[in-house]
């Protein structure tokens, strides 16, 4: 079996602290958990508040749908230290076929912020988009009150494309976006200077 073809279907990957690998049902309590709480939901488009079982088991299903089709790239984020490894967070890449490219999604636990995982995790995906679903662009937003986001897109060699206003609605309010990107030239060029 092709190589790539294989990593998709598996659908895991590690770097130095982490496993990336498939949602499962057996997360959806750590996801509640987690993802209840408001500076998670503050920060992510697609979360809602609050948080219910409902709305695991439906990005679950999605996941596993998406993985099917190539629609998109969903994976839980998980220490490999950690025995169990429990659920900690989410990232994925939303693929736009007909253009060959990705949006770039993520969040993490608050206990886990601002330990480098999530920086961590974003070079891996980047590097499964670029090098094994063989991508041309991959893009990435965060609201203009997460300046922490665009830090680890910056961390990872993204080059900020655009300050779009009103360009999300989350409840009653419209939020405005910074747009980063890598492109797979630009990616290639900062691999080969590291």
């Amino acid at each position: 079996m092709d190589t790539k073809k294989q990593n998709i279907e598996s659908l895991q990957l590690e770097s130095e602290r982490l496993l990336l690998n498939s949602l499962s049902y057996k997360d959806i309590p750590k996801i509640i958990e987690y993802a209840v709480n408001p500076k998670i939901s503050e920060n992510v488009i697609n979360i809602p508040f609050p948080y219910f079982e409902q709305d695991a088991i439906f990005w679950i299903n999605s996941a596993n749908q998406d993985l099917k089709t190539g629609e998109a790239y969903k994976f839980a984020i998980r220490l490999k230290d950690d025995k169990n490894l429990e659920f900690m967070g989410g990232i994925g890449l939303l693929v736009d076929k007909k253009h060959n490219r990705a949006e770039l999604g993520y969040w993490i636990a608050e206990h886990f912020w601002s330990k480098g995982f999530m920086s961590e995790a974003v070079e891996k995906i980047l590097e499964f988009g670029f090098e094994t679903v063989e991508l041309n662009k991959i893009i990435a937003n965060h609201f203009l009150t997460n300046p922490a986001s665009g830090k680890v897109m910056i961390k990872n060699k993204m080059i900020k494309e655009a300050e779009i206003k009103e360009h999300f609605k989350k409840g009653d309010t419209y939020l405005d976006i910074i747009q980063y990107r890598l492109t797979r030239k630009e990616y290639q060029e900062s691999v080969y200077k590291k």
